[in-house]
């Protein structure tokens, strides 16, 4: 769906009835399966048809038996009539059962391929969601947004697509057939209907903002559920297994008691049954006309049998009302997601260029977090770096590294000022493009329950077998990986929990070696390891920095010493920049860091809390 269209269907609006875009989203999905579609709704007539009929058949059967009674006798006409709705019956009911069966599959069919296809479009708006979006909220709250759509699009697609069309289509078309009969009777059988449906439309509209905030009562369990599962060992440490368990019981019982609260109160709704009323209504009514003669024995015996028609879309409303609001509202955030306006976009005309160099600019930039987060802010920062040369970032924890390395990589857009690479401001990149020049390594790398070879592979989806173990060679990685139960083929757990923190940051370095990028960014790759293990490391970041533009942010000084050029950074601006010997007799700050080191790490400075 193009994004405009979601945009006007969702109207930027959470708060909006679901009814006002979820139904436009969710046919627009059906429809695009235009085949199934047509072959649905063909079959949807044909059961119909098929169901209508019976009724019918009813009135000719009573009408006939009722005649042949009253003379005594039955005529070979008479009789002949039986036999032919005999078996014309035996085959109605085949053709019942067979075009059912496919109606039901046919619509579990479209549901399921809805639901994958908003499963895939929330999942690609969540891998294009600003980085700083991500950052503001849990991290399984998108997630589960995406989730809940998924399964309420295929709940929603069986009840309008199945259930709903077929009854409402059933229902005309007994009104077609009814009021052929008797008009009179079609009346004193639809009259229940006004009723019902204002009672029940009106509590849909009076529950709808209960149920929103039902929905985020659910939505605080499960971001409570997965927090807690993804910090597992604390429990694992601590002896207090029952305090934890009754801290999450209170998110538990508090959902599921407003959602039980919730739906005590649509038992209104369904006490309205108006199966019983209409029965009586037509039964009733039905006697006298038979007893003047207005109608046969058999057309009351056929409205009877047309009741259920006219019955079964109250009948399904009442059956989906109590999740209905809760199942709009979960395709409604989804909307709202997918409309939601990026900060990082691509640029409305991209740059054109044959390669990069490498080369890196930062002209007057500045930078300030939202006020409620921090009050941290980088000023008019300025400083080039050449091609091929390494630049190092040292400071005080919260002088600004970080947050120039998530300029760097475009994670945030400056506020002020721009960044160029070989003189295009990167905000002239397609993302995806400026995302191939430049490779990272930080101190804590995402690793994926796949395999040694598949998270290696991040760098480069394309690659092959032969490319990732020469990769991983260069990053030293090769002679652990082939010790490994299946070497290239092991599962590494969730979050590489199998491997140790060397063994991810050669991992790390090999996927960034096999990316062959322009420019390398390296977030404290070595901070979290021993000496040993640092030394490994180091083989690998050599080989991966070979040759090109370097970023680098560290703390231990034998990680920058060697850089082209050292940037000192103080509360966000800059107050030394140069090599290491130049530094040490220019900048007292960057000389009292190197002084105070102790093993190898620079000390925080006790004014900085960001």
């Amino acid at each position: 769906m193009k994004k405009k269209r979601v945009k006007k269907i969702a109207k930027e609006n959470p708060t909006a009835s679901p009814a006002q875009g979820y139904l436009s989203y969710l046919f627009s999905l059906a429809f695009q399966q235009k085949r199934l579609m047509v072959f649905l709704v063909t079959l949807t007539c044909a059961s119909v048809g098929a169901r209508l009929t019976e009724p019918y058949l009813y009135k000719i059967v009573v009408d006939t038996l009722s005649n042949g009674l009253i003379a005594g006798s039955f005529a070979s006409s008479q009789m002949q009539t039986l036999v032919t709705i005999i078996i014309g019956w035996f085959f109605l009911s085949i053709t019942q059962n067979v075009t059912s069966a496919q109606v039901s599959f046919l619509v579990w069919k479209i549901g399921n391929m809805s639901a994958q296809k908003v499963h895939l479009e929330g999942y690609r708006r969540l891998l294009r969601l600003d980085y700083s979006a991500h950052m503001a909220e849990h991290s399984s709250r998108f997630s589960k947004i995406v989730d809940d759509a998924d399964v309420s699009t295929w709940e929603m697609s069986n009840w309008w697509l199945g259930r709903f069309a077929s009854a409402i289509l059933g229902f005309f078309g007994m009104l077609v057939i009814a009021l052929s009969v008797s008009w009179q009777m079609t009346l004193i059988a639809i009259s229940v209907i006004p009723p019902t449906l204002w009672f029940t439309l009106r509590h849909v509209k009076k529950y709808e903002d209960e149920q929103r905030k039902v929905n985020k009562m659910w939505e605080e369990k499960h971001e409570h559920l997965s927090d807690q599962i993804s910090n597992v060992v604390t429990y694992k440490l601590n002896p207090y297994e029952d305090i934890f368990l009754k801290r999450h019981e209170v998110y538990s019982v508090r959902a599921s008691t407003a959602q039980t609260a919730l739906n005590k109160k649509w038992r209104l709704v369904e006490m309205l049954n108006p199966d019983a009323f209409a029965r009586f209504l037509v039964l009733g009514v039905g006697i006298f006309f038979v007893k003047d003669g207005s109608i046969t024995l058999g057309t009351l015996f056929m409205f009877i049998g047309l009741l259920n028609e006219i019955l079964t879309p109250l009948h399904v409303l009442g059956d989906i009302l109590p999740q209905y609001s809760r199942r709009a509202q979960h395709i409604q955030r989804l909307l709202t997601l997918l409309a939601q306006k990026d900060t990082i976009a691509a640029p409305a005309v991209p740059a054109v260029f044959k390669k990069i160099e490498g080369k890196i600019e930062f002209h007057n930039v500045s930078y300030s977090y939202p006020k409620e987060k921090s009050s941290f802010a980088l000023r008019n920062l300025s400083f080039s770096i050449k091609p091929g040369q390494t630049l190092a970032l040292v400071g005080y924890s919260g002088s600004g590294k970080s947050t120039i390395m998530s300029l760097l990589v475009r994670l945030v857009d400056p506020s002020k000022g721009k960044i160029t690479i070989d003189g295009i401001d990167i905000r002239d990149f397609q993302p995806e493009k400026l995302k191939r020049y430049i490779g990272t390594v930080l101190q804590e790398n995402s690793m994926y329950n796949e395999t040694v070879a598949a998270n290696i592979a991040y760098g480069d989806p394309h690659a092959s077998k032969k490319r990732i173990m020469e990769a991983a060679t260069q990053a030293g990685a090769h002679e652990f990986i082939s010790k490994l139960p299946k070497g290239y083929d092991t599962l590494i757990g969730e979050r590489g929990v199998r491997l140790s923190g060397g063994e991810k940051q050669r991992i790390a370095i090999a996927r960034a070696i096999l990316k062959n990028p322009k420019i390398v960014v390296l977030d404290e790759p070595t901070s979290a390891l021993d000496s040993i293990t640092e030394k490994k490391v180091q083989h690998g970041i050599n080989a991966l920095v070979q040759g090109r533009t370097t970023v680098v942010i560290a703390h231990r000084i034998s990680t920058v010493h060697d850089a082209d050029t050292i940037l000192v950074l103080k509360e966000g601006k800059i107050i030394g920049q140069g090599p290491h010997a130049t530094l040490m007799k220019s900048c007292p700050t960057y000389k009292t860091m190197v002084d105070l080191q102790t093993e190898g790490f620079l000390p925080d400075s006790p004014k900085m809390v960001r």
